[in-house]
């Protein structure tokens, strides 16, 4: 194998009415063992020039799973093929190729500003990738996101004086994480440590 092909979600949210994926022949003799999902996008940029290049922090989905732009590539290939697809975190919020619009996520926080502090909120934009994970907001558009329970167990752990009030919204009856399902299917790794978490959070319930 000499190449291998990425085809990329291609949308703009400015004028298309629907998005496609392009195919780009990315050669072998131009990435190595340290060569990240990211260092590939570059490759793209340089054969697309309106190709969008994301922050290098983004996530992104190959067959429905969640991952990071510094996963390593020969691991993807590995994993994935010489031939898949890569696709924004969420197609139906996508706004510039494989970049998304987060206001969504971002009003999350909006549940928690009274209870913490502006460090606390760059923590919290850490786990856009968990906001996104699952399909829960397809049937529930009020969902928290996994990101806020992840969220608020830090919280927890920095607060304990406002427990309850962390723990009111972690069980919030309408959009708490009574909602939330296993991630095991939607992301690529470290599902176990979320799961973790969250079920921690659910023992909470009767002694909060």
């Amino acid at each position: 194998m000499r190449s291998f092909i990425l085809r990329v979600f291609r949308f703009d949210a400015s004028r298309d009415y629907e998005f496609y994926y392009k195919p780009y022949e990315i050669n072998l003799k131009d990435i190595n063992d340290s060569s990240t999902l990211y260092d590939v996008l570059g490759l793209v940029k340089q054969q697309d020039r309106y190709f969008n290049m994301p922050d290098c922090n983004e996530f992104v989905r190959i067959e429905n799973k969640v991952l990071s732009l510094n996963t390593r590539i020969n691991e993807l290939i590995k994993k994935f093929g010489n031939d898949f697809c890569v696709s924004a975190i969420d197609l139906k919020r996508a706004k510039l190729d494989l970049m998304c619009d987060d206001s969504d996520f971002i009003k999350v926080f909006d549940y928690f500003k009274n209870i913490c502090n502006a460090d606390d909120y760059k923590d919290y934009l850490t786990y856009k990738f968990l906001y996104y994970a699952s399909d829960i907001r397809e049937y529930n558009d009020e969902f928290l996101g996994d990101s806020a329970f992840v969220f608020a167990n830090k919280l927890l752990e920095k607060y304990p004086n406002k427990r309850k009030d962390i723990l009111d919204i972690v069980f919030d009856k309408e959009k708490g994480i009574e909602y939330s399902v296993s991630l095991k299917p939607f992301l690529y790794s470290d599902y176990e440590k979320y799961e973790e978490i969250k079920n921690s959070l659910k023992h909470q319930k009767e002694i909060r």
